[in-house]
């Protein structure tokens, strides 16, 4: 028996067309705009309170939709206020 080998010539050369590449190009440039948007949108909200009156403050604006969760903020800040002058 014999093995039979088959040749098909050179190496087929694969060209990408341009449009496709700068298609590629630009929806990457798109997705890492929008992960940074999605960062910095993020890094807004971190913001914590830091003494008494922030969290006094914080209390009044989540009263409306948390009275019972801003009644418990409310009561702490005035624990920690009044601890402040002992």
């Amino acid at each position: 028996m014999t093995s039979a080998s088959m040749t098909y010539g050179r190496p087929a050369r694969l060209t990408i067309p341009r449009g496709s590449l700068w298609f590629a190009n630009g929806a990457a440039m798109l997705i890492e705009g929008l992960r940074r948007l999605d960062r910095w949108q993020l890094s807004l909200g971190k913001q914590e309170p830091r003494t008494a009156e922030d969290v006094l403050d914080w209390a009044a604006r989540v009263e409306p939709t948390e009275p019972g969760f801003a009644s418990d903020l409310r009561a702490a800040a005035l624990r920690a206020m009044d601890g402040v002058g002992r």
